[in-house]
């Protein structure tokens, strides 16, 4: 599913395989450029035929042509480097720079504009590859291309690409594998869909990405349970995801349906992908053996102080039904930010107000909402315009997945830890470097570190985190990036700690 697109388009395909970076001459979808902002690199086959890295994909539309949009493996494969040998976890915490990558691709189209040589050069591989057969116009499928309608084209987009970054524009940098998912969801709709700037809400309360193992089998998901696990429930959430990771809708008053770009068909077989994911065992031929004596120690440890909260999980159980454990924030201490935004943010209805919060059912909108029912009613919208691709794509995916009902206080999930060695950094902000640091009371845990290094520490669990090239700095003195809470277990001595540590390991 690596290369499966769910509908996000980004710029035209033709574009982005002839961009230049900004400050070279160097192709932007070089793999150094790319693995730089934290992409892995695949080779080319059938499936990926340009050799795009993992998550970066082509999006097919016979009316506008193709895009460049990401896939949800973007940001759920992981990578780790053990003694030098490198391991792709599937399903796993991405550690890409969503916004580093952005920022790097306005710039390149704004030098592209600005720089004759570079344009020309540009030019010329988008008109090969337009007399080869492919598709530059966004609104023409039999295009005529110019140099001057090519500037006019990528003008018109890099317009609309600045001003997504402006409306997203936070004083909270994400830095290497962090996301505000829902902060950018929220304006994608409320703000860009409905065309209301004064919706703009900063997503400043980035969460690193989860990973994907046994979350199908969960009755809920999202790092504050806020969304229900049976169907149709998936089907809606990665229809979300679609529409907030470039995709388009076009939403009218008085519409029954929204036209957008959601492959509703793909979604189920993505879904199905997630299904059967398990994860990762800790590498032992080449991070070394598990110490017997400390494992054993470390389980009595752990189910004294830490399965009550994160059982265990037999995935060989192909039916498995899990269940989160629900925390509230005031009481788990960790980073309240998050929760509050997602349960505190109410935006202007606009040309909403008076339809049903779920197209054909449900209260009528006043001229406020939560801006979660502005979602949540654009993704019905979408899926009703196709209504036999939704209804084929439910059935597709249908799971007995068991459901319960969302937090009615600010929350945060607690599930099971398997796999959880290849998922640092650890909390849902990704505060905290390693699980030894967990383990320690929150004033003994670093201040300061770096993410963005995959070198797995093996003593302390987690990626290596001083400074090194391609890393970005974590402040956890930054508002949304505090590493408090979440402490138990922090009165165990060193050498408990360290037998927890393995046995964390194991799982």
């Amino acid at each position: 599913m690596s290369f499966t697109s769910f509908g996000s388009r980004i710029i035209p395909y033709d574009w982005f395989l002839a961009l230049e970076q900004a400050d070279n001459t160097t192709l932007f979808r070089d793999s150094a450029h790319m693995a730089a902002l934290g992409f892995i690199s695949a080779p080319a086959d059938e499936y990926n035929p340009d050799g795009l890295p993992i998550g970066i994909v082509r999006d097919t539309d016979k009316h506008q042509g193709d895009y460049i949009g990401m896939t949800c493996a973007a940001c759920h494969t992981g990578q780790v480097m053990v003694n030098g040998q490198r391991i792709q976890i599937d399903g796993g915490q991405a550690l890409i720079d969503f916004s580093g990558f952005e920022s790097a691709l306005v710039a390149a189209l704004s030098a592209t504009l600005a720089d004759t040589e570079k344009f020309a050069r540009f030019y010329t591989r988008v008109h090969e590859a337009q007399s080869a057969g492919g598709i530059i116009s966004t609104n023409s499928t039999t295009p005529s291309l110019t140099t001057q309608s090519l500037q006019v084209l990528l003008q018109e987009r890099l317009t609309q690409l600045q001003q997504r970054l402006a409306i997203n524009k936070t004083d909270v940098p994400y830095g290497y594998g962090r996301l505000d998912a829902f902060g950018q969801i929220f304006n994608a709709i409320a703000v860009e869909a409905l065309n209301m700037p004064e919706n703009i809400y900063s997503p400043n309360a980035p969460t690193s990405y989860p990973v994907l193992w046994d979350a199908s089998h969960m009755d809920l998901v999202q790092w504050n349970a806020s969304a229900p696990n049976k169907e149709p429930g998936p089907l809606f959430q990665n229809a979300i995801t679609a529409l907030a990771v470039y995709g388009t809708i076009s939403i009218k008053k008085e519409h029954l349906t929204y036209s957008s770009s959601i492959r509703i068909h793909h979604l189920a077989d993505i879904q199905n992908a997630f299904y059967q994911l398990t994860a990762p065992p800790w590498p032992q031929d080449i991070a070394g053996p598990l110490d017997a004596g400390k494992l054993a120690a470390g389980k009595a440890l752990y189910d004294q102080h830490c399965v009550e909260c994160h059982t265990h999980v037999d995935a060989t159980d192909k039916k498995r039904k899990l269940n989160a454990v629900l925390t509230p924030v005031a009481e788990v201490g960790t980073d309240p930010l998050m929760a509050s935004n997602f349960s505190q943010r109410k935006v202007k209805t606009g040309i909403l107000e008076g339809e049903r919060s779920m197209v054909l059912i449900g209260k009528k909108f006043a001229a406020d909402a939560g801006s979660l029912e502005l979602v949540k009613h654009a993704a019905m919208g979408a899926l009703l315009n196709s209504p036999w691709q939704t209804l084929k794509a439910i059935v597709s995916e249908y799971q007995d997945n068991h459901s319960a009902a969302v937090p009615t206080v600010d929350s945060y999930k607690a599930r099971s830890i398997n796999g959880i060695w290849a998922s640092s950094p650890y909390l849902h902000n990704g505060s905290v470097p390693t699980i030894y640091d967990l383990l320690l009371p929150a004033a003994q845990r670093p201040q300061q570190f770096y993410v963005g290094n995959i070198e797995l520490d093996t003593q302390k669990v987690g990626s290596l985190s001083s400074a090194a090239p391609n890393t970005s700095l974590f402040d956890t003195r930054l508002p949304g990036n505090a590493n408090t809470g979440h402490e138990y277990g922090t009165a165990l001595s060193d050498e408990e700690r360290w037998a927890l540590v393995e046995y964390i390991k194991s799982l």
